[in-house]
């Protein structure tokens, strides 16, 4: 809700409230925000005047959200033959008002370049969303007999974000 932009001090009172109402608690993990309200002009008693060293205030409204980053591998059964890549999913529990961008590090029997193209190393869930995707992609049909392979990526760090992101510390 818009604040009136005017405050009265009733005669015979030394103070005023201005409220600051209809802040909304929604689910979106936010940095927290404030309200400046700023005193600019007084009328009335020509003979009261107002401080500007203390012409300005601010309120803090602090965020109650928070949200937790995990990985699960939505296709694990990924082939070198035909067109099934592997691909995970990076989940955030709750929408942030900023991407989130998740540093990640990749580890496995299969090699980076030989059975699968090389992934970025990096993933972002954009503000507003809850998931980003990593694919494995490239992979090689290289017609070698041999024993399945692994791709595991294991989140490392959250290089970006609201602060009320974390990690779930089971994260691979």
């Amino acid at each position: 809700t818009a604040l009136s932009g005017t405050v009265t001090i009733v005669a015979g009172s030394t103070t005023a409230t201005i409220d600051v109402s209809g802040i909304v608690n929604d689910v979106i993990v936010e940095a927290e925000e404030t309200v400046i309200v700023t005193l600019t002009s007084i009328s009335g008693d020509p003979q009261i005047t107002f401080d500007t060293d203390s012409s300005a205030t601010t309120i803090t409204i602090a965020d109650d959200d928070a949200g937790t980053v995990s990985i699960a591998a939505n296709d694990a059964t990924a082939g070198e033959a035909g067109s099934n890549s592997g691909q995970f999913t990076v989940t955030q529990t709750r929408a942030s008002s900023v991407d989130t961008v998740i540093t990640y590090s990749v580890s496995g029997t299969a090699t980076a370049g030989t059975d699968y193209a090389a992934l970025t190393g990096t993933g972002t869930i954009v503000a507003g969303s809850e998931t980003a995707t990593i694919d494995v992609s490239g992979i090689v049909n290289d017609l070698i007999v041999e024993a399945d392979e692994t791709v595991i990526v294991t989140l490392d760090s959250i290089s970006s974000s609201d602060p009320q992101v974390t990690l779930n510390s089971d994260s691979s």
